[in-house]
């Protein structure tokens, strides 16, 4: 019976991952659209801005600094 229960947590946790890609990707398209068609960059000329702190502000919830969005609740690390 545990490896139903499992195997159903970790479809459950995929699912979820799956989710937060396509939330990224709408995020980085909206970030597109609104910065001249420019992708976001790793960093700009001294500059130590991320991309994940580029598009946090067109994602849901994108205030908070842990959102969990940026990381696969299957991750172990």
């Amino acid at each position: 019976l545990f490896p139903v229960f499992a195997r159903a947590r970790e479809n459950s946790r995929r699912a979820s991952c799956l989710s937060n890609e396509k939330q990224l990707a709408l995020a980085t398209l909206q970030y597109v659209q609104d910065n001249d068609e420019r992708f976001p960059g790793t960093y700009t000329s001294g500059d130590q801005i991320t991309w994940m702190d580029r598009i946090r502000p067109y994602v849901q919830g994108g205030t908070s600094k842990k959102s969990q969005l940026f990381f696969c609740p299957s991750d172990t690390k």
